[in-house]
């Protein structure tokens, strides 16, 4: 028999769904999806955040109803095997990892590493907003000083556990939302918004980045003007 092709498939953190509802962009998904050819998986700690919980708050409800639109339609689907074990060890390793006076950090949620987890298990893609957590990922050097700019105190790492998880997580792609809308622009998603002005694809690619970054997404200026040069070359 020939062996199983691993699935293909992106798990997002609660974070960029978050971002594309309320920049009112969640509607790209479905098409994003359709280009993708794969699974949107979501996992249960990450529903609980973006439906279970919400739904019980009126500021948040429609928010909520919304996503669980994207569920019903299939968009997006609860993945269920969870490397729970795994998720487990890797979230108390990235907890432990960074201490304030006395205290360690709980630095990393449930539904971050569910996702992180999982997507690793299966060789997929993960899109998590979060800026900790990509840092953690992707160069941990520079944890001390996010924390201690976040905190306005000192942190110390345990470089052990540090780079325990960070090898641990080794090799896992992660983007975020405002690739995704871009990739929504360049594929021609977002024609319809380009109103009839001189300068008005600029117009567009200004809004649906500004936009993302406020809701959520974390995402420097310099980051955004370099995202909209690609996009309007």
């Amino acid at each position: 028999m020939p062996p199983t092709m691993p699935e293909k498939a992106l798990f997002f953190d609660s974070g960029p769904i978050i971002s594309l509802v309320m920049s009112r962009l969640d509607w790209i998904l479905p098409q994003l999806k359709t280009q993708f050819g794969g699974k949107f998986y979501i996992t249960p700690s990450v529903k609980r955040e973006l439906v279970e919980r919400p739904i019980t708050i009126k500021r948040f409800q429609f928010e909520a109803l919304q996503v669980l639109k994207l569920l019903g339609d299939g968009v997006l689907e609860v993945y269920q095997n969870v490397p729970t074990q795994k998720t487990t060890t890797l979230i108390n390793l990235a907890n432990n990892s960074f201490r304030m006076e006395s205290k360690t950090l709980d630095i990393i949620q449930e539904g971050e590493m569910e996702s992180l987890a999982s997507a690793q298990e299966l060789g997929a893609a993960v899109v998590i907003d979060e800026r900790t957590l990509r840092l953690f990922v992707e160069n941990n050097k520079e944890m001390k000083r996010l924390l201690e700019k976040r905190f306005h105190k000192n942190i110390i790492p345990d470089e052990t556990k540090m780079n325990q998880f960070s090898g641990e997580m080794k090799g896992v792609t992660i983007i975020r939302s405002i690739e995704l809308v871009s990739i929504a622009y360049k594929i021609g998603l977002l024609d319809a918004y380009i109103p009839e002005l001189k300068e008005g694809k600029e117009l567009l690619v200004n809004s649906i980045l500004w936009s993302t970054k406020y809701n959520g997404c974390a995402v420097s200026e310099d980051e955004i003007e370099e995202i909209k040069r690609f996009l309007l070359k």
